[in-house]
């Protein structure tokens, strides 16, 4: 039934005659995310791109210089910014956060993000803002939807299916109808593909189904107010390549509201209040979707069922101080409890007859505050402060250690901390430069997989409980120049960590191997780049390269998980209503690693091999409004791994591979229509 209800409103969308003609013309296909500021990249999410158009927030990413994929399969990658991963690159939807409940990652914020039901998409890279939550050592990620008053009754509406090669069906549609003083919008998405077969005829077990339903209700009283309500509901499965167990649930629930209030009088010109609550409920087990195959660990049906409930508010307040001085400021605060029930026998004692048993709660409080100050008509002084104050309780009363259950040394144990994290940046601007240079410090508080995924601490720590917080110090320095034909952008940055987190499996304790979250010093250093060249009216290059390198000042071995340096090169040919386009991708091989290292999303397997891949797309206009896209990845059906793909596991039914390869040669056709 809610698969009929995805299906009915996407085809509400797409059967809706609108009287209104837009006057803009629909993008071409964008295979580079574009630019517009040596800060941050502004993209829209709904714009046609290759690789096969992004099914979660993970693939979306993946197409900005910069950023690279954990892969475990066709679904529910982990993005890794700059080398780093996990809680350093801070996700935000709609003002919120969204926490996953799987101890193994198999569901990472942005496995609950559909990009396409999202009008912008914003990365802000370093710890260069406090104004968007604690944890951005790496980025700030920002998904947001938009929510104008309404010019004239009416309503708009966007609508996009993509069909593809290994039963890839994607179907997404947003709805926004109303009147001046009231809207609705309703955005909702359906999401499948069978095992796809890497570049050798191999098939990985990598199937998945995905939905979600998404609605806002709003008062729109006058151009400068909002009071909106929010509801969200999504669900799926995915198989994995990596690990013995696939996501059979991943329920969604999420509720949020919203308060908005500009040009007010007095020392406050604007106000935003939102408040949100989410529930994420996940199961994962070995039998549902893979042939079950008895093991040590898991001789029966089990299953697995963690969950995690989220809450959090925000006040944001902005005062124009005077015509030079600019201050936002305000308050946040988080609290998140994770809680967990397993069967070891499922068919004997269903899961879901168990009670939930809760393992770990979480507390954040901050106050933060941004200011801007004009020190000519084009540069400015930007300066940010926010002090967290964390408290986590470690619920667990055993732990499993070797096979065995022992009590939990740090049973009901509470740790706090005040934390403290900014920045300060100088940036100019003229006709045809901007550029600025910055230094950022963030403070990072353990997240709940290194605090209770990473098994026992180092040297004489009985627990990763009590692990140390992570400290940033970073340099960026970016550079944006464009002319008539050019545009160019460079971000460069260099930063130590003091007590970086790092997740060591082969650590050496009482003469054997084992798992533990540790911490060490650690340095980053890398840059990003990117050119477009409008050759002629009807043909374009873009290209873009980013390289990062990191050392384990500790142990003076590499840092584990750093992706190769990799470069994109893009040709594109617009004449009238035909585009034509390709994407050369190449990626040099990684030798420096650090076997058994990494973090919470993956750990180093071994060196990696370089690889290029060419992709291939069409598009036709049929109107201003209607535009069809046709596209190939992987047109020479090539077998390969990224550098961060995990280790392949026996799975039944499918040949084990080294590293969960990627999908060989895929053909795919879309349809973007906006009314």
């Amino acid at each position: 039934m809610k698969q009929r209800l995805i299906y009915a409103a996407v085809v509400a969308a797409c059967t809706w005659q609108s009287n209104a003609q837009t006057e803009q013309t629909l993008e071409h296909i964008e295979v580079i995310a574009p630019m517009h500021s040596p800060l941050d990249i502004k993209m829209d999410p709904k714009a046609t791109r290759q690789p096969l158009p992004a099914q979660d927030g993970a693939d979306l990413l993946s197409s900005i210089a910069g950023f690279s994929l954990v892969k475990k399969g066709g679904a529910s990658s982990d993005p890794v910014f700059r080398g780093m991963a996990g809680s350093r690159i801070n996700i935000v939807t709609d003002g919120g956060v969204a926490l996953g409940g799987c101890g193994g990652r198999m569901d990472p914020p942005t496995a609950y993000i559909t990009p396409q039901t999202y009008d912008t998409l914003t990365v802000i890279k370093g710890p260069q803002t406090v104004l968007y939550g604690p944890g951005n050592s790496a980025a700030t990620v920002v998904f947001e939807r938009e929510s104008e008053r309404l010019l004239e009754s009416g309503i708009t509406g966007f609508a996009n299916t993509t069909l593809g090669e290994f039963g890839r069906t994607i179907l997404n549609s947003d709805i926004k109808a109303g009147t001046k003083e009231y809207f609705a919008r309703v955005a909702a998405s359906y999401s499948e593909a069978d095992d796809y077969q890497d570049g050798n005829g191999i098939d990985i077990h990598s199937a998945y189904k995905k939905w979600n339903l998404d609605t806002q209700f709003a008062y729109t009283p006058d151009d400068n107010s909002l009071y909106s309500i929010s509801l969200g509901r999504s669900d799926g499965e995915v198989a994995y390549a990596d690990r013995m167990m696939d996501g059979s649930l991943f329920d969604r629930t999420q509720i949020a509201l919203k308060l908005e209030k500009y040009e007010l009088d007095g020392l406050i010109d604007s106000a935003e209040v939102s408040i949100y609550y989410n529930n994420i409920d996940h199961i994962m087990d070995n039998h549902s979707l893979r042939q079950f195959m008895p093991n040590m660990m898991m001789k029966n049906p089990t299953s697995s069922n963690p969950d995690r409930k989220t809450a959090g508010a925000k006040v944001l307040l902005t005062s124009e101080l005077n015509e030079k001085v600019s201050l936002s400021y305000g308050a946040d605060h988080q609290q998140n409890r994770h809680r967990l029930r397993i069967s070891r026998d499922h068919f004997t004692t269903p899961v879901d007859s168990l009670v939930r048993t809760e393992t770990a709660e979480f507390k954040q409080t901050g106050l933060f505050a941004e200011l801007e100050y004009g020190l000519s008509s084009n540069s400015q002084w930007v300066t940010g402060l926010r002090i967290d104050d964390w408290e986590a309780t470690d619920r667990r009363q055993t732990r499993s250690v070797m096979m065995q259950v022992i009590p939990n040394p740090t049973a009901d144990l509470t740790r706090d901390d005040t934390l403290i994290s900014g920045f300060t940046r100088y940036q100019a601007q003229s006709s045809n430069d901007s550029y600025y240079i910055g230094i950022g410090r963030t403070e990072r508080f353990p997240d709940y997989w290194e605090l209770m995924g990473g098994g026992r601490g180092a040297v004489d720590s009985p627990s990763a409980f009590l692990v140390d917080h992570e400290t940033t110090d970073q340099l960026d320095i970016g550079w944006l120049g464009q002319s008539t034909s050019f545009t160019h952008s460079v971000s460069l940055f260099f930063n130590r960590i003091d007590n970086y987190l790092l997740t060591d499996n082969l650590y050496q304790k009482m003469d054997m191997a084992s798992k533990v979250t540790r911490n060490i010093d650690a340095q980053t250093y890398g840059f990003e780049a990117e050119s477009r060249y409008q050759i002629s009216k009807h043909f374009s290059a873009t290209a873009s390269i980013n390289y990062v390198r990191g050392e384990n000042r500790t142990d003076n071995i590499a840092l584990a998980q750093q992706p190769p340096l990799q470069a994109r090169v893009a040709l594109s040919y617009i004449k009238e209503k035909w585009q034509f386009g390709a994407l050369w991708r190449v990626v040099q091989r990684q030798h420096r690693v650090a076997i058994g290292q990494g973090n919470i999303a993956g750990q180093d397997v071994s060196p990696s091999h370089g690889f290029g891949t060419l992709a291939l797309n069409t598009s036709y206009e049929y109107t201003s409004d209607l535009v069809f896209s046709l596209g190939v990845d992987n047109l020479f059906d090539k077998a390969y791994a990224e550098h961060l793909s995990r280790s392949g596991a026996m799975v039944g039914g499918y040949p084990q591979t080294a590293k969960v390869n990627e999908a060989g040669r895929t053909l795919w056709l879309n349809m973007n229509w906006q009314f």
